[in-house]
This record gives C-alpha cells, sequence and structure tokens, in this order.
C-alpha cells in the first residue's frame, strides 16, 4: 500500500464495464491508476444488464468467472456482484448509490474517455456526478476531445480530488496499449488464442466453456 492510498481520505475506485472478456489492457490501466491517484483500492463491478450498449457476448457468469481469474491474489483489487444482486438493468446510478451506502469514502468513477462522451445518455447521469469524481481514461494517439460541459468540473492533479466528495473530473491518458475487447473477440472467432492479451487462466477458462466460437459470435456481419 503506498502512502497516498494509507490516507483516511482516499477514494475508492469504482471500474464497472462488461469485460468480455476481461483483458490485460483492464489491469494495466488499473494497475497504473492505484499509482498514479489517491486510491485507497479499486472495487470492478462487472455489468450483468447494461442498457446504454448491446447485449455482452458471453453471459454474466463466465464474465465474472473471468474477471475473478485476472485479478486473483491481487489485494489492490475487489469484484464486487452488487449487479447480479439486482433486478433490472444495470444503472450505475443505482451502483454507486449502493456503494456509498456500503463504504464509508468518497468515489472515483473510472471510465474510458468514450465511456464518457456517452455519459449523458445514461439513466440518471447528472446524480452520477452527485455520487461520484470521475476518472476520465484516455489513450495516447487518440482524439478524445472531452465536452464542454466537463471542463469546469476539471481538476489539474489527484489529489485536488480530495477536496470535494463528488463532482469533479480528472482526465488520466494511459500508457499506449493494443488490447482491445472487440478484436479479442474476433481473433478467438477466427480460431486465434490471442494469449498475450489475456491474463492467466483466462485463455484456459475460454477454451474450456466453449466462449467466443463463430458459432456464438453474435455481431459478426
Amino acid at each position: 500500500m503506498t502512502g497516498i492510498s494509507a490516507d483516511s481520505r482516499a477514494l475508492l475506485g469504482v471500474f464497472g464495464g462488461t469485460f468480455d472478456p476481461v483483458h490485460r489492457g483492464h489491469v494495466a490501466v488499473a494497475c497504473a491508476l492505484m499509482r498514479a491517484l489517491p486510491l485507497s483500492r479499486i472495487v470492478f463491478v462487472p455489468a450483468a444488464r447494461p442498457p446504454h450498449r448491446p447485449a455482452p457476448f458471453a453471459d454474466a457468469r463466465h464474465r465474472l468467472a473471468m474477471l475473478r481469474l485476472a485479478l486473483a491474489g491481487d489485494p489492490r483489487f475487489d469484484i464486487d456482484e452488487i449487479e447480479y444482486e439486482r433486478e433490472g438493468p444495470s444503472y450505475m446510478v443505482d451502483t454507486l448509490a449502493i456503494l456509498r451506502a456500503r463504504h464509508d469514502r468518497p468515489l472515483a468513477l473510472i471510465l474510458g474517455a468514450d465511456a464518457f462522451a456517452g455519459l449523458p445518455a445514461w439513466h440518471r447521469w447528472r446524480r452520477v456526478l452527485g455520487l461520484a469524481h470521475v476518472i476520465i481514461v484516455s489513450r495516447p494517439g487518440f482524439d478524445d476531445r472531452l465536452p464542454e460541459w466537463v471542463r469546469p468540473r476539471l481538476v489539474r492533479c489527484a489529489a485536488d480530488l480530495l477536496d470535494a466528495d463528488h463532482g469533479r473530473a480528472l482526465r488520466f491518458t494511459a500508457s499506449a496499449r493494443p488490447e482491445s475487447a472487440t478484436a479479442l473477440r474476433q481473433a478467438l472467432a477466427d480460431g486465434i488464442a490471442p494469449e498475450a492479451w489475456l491474463p492467466p487462466g483466462v485463455p484456459a477458462y475460454i477454451e474450456a466453456h466453449g466462449l467466443y466460437r463463430r458459432s456464438s459470435h453474435h455481431d459478426e456481419g
């Protein structure tokens, strides 16, 4: 644990997503955020029924099992099955409200820049900013322009997040990584196993359960 993360004011990172499948890029971003930001730890929240995107390719139990394999043994990371435990769409605003009630510390929602761009289309999206700070993860080389509405909320450095309970935004540029869940699914559908992109244990799990094979690859076209 770093000096920053030991701070009683440290934030709880919330990393949501479908993780379909989880790949080394997800883990690398989480590790980089733990090193750079005042986070006590990061809770991964796999989406059970994401309402703002097409249905995942692997069902919820397989995505959860792969996430467990990817994060096994790392005390900096937890998995919360909160979105598996309730009925209906997996709205992030509901998830954050429950996490705030469970944990006695401010939250930092981790979003890729592309997901952040779609935030105004989310259910009760303004309330999301009333429950958590937002960490916007950009990729080098991509033109991830931020919308004007977020600029008053942007802070210059991570420590500035500690001066408020919620509602601030920090841009974080991740190291260049090759992994992509879309490319991974396509490669697996083509019979290629890009093991270098997958955390230990995940390739064997995918093979054992026949995930992402062409017969089940329902987005090809």
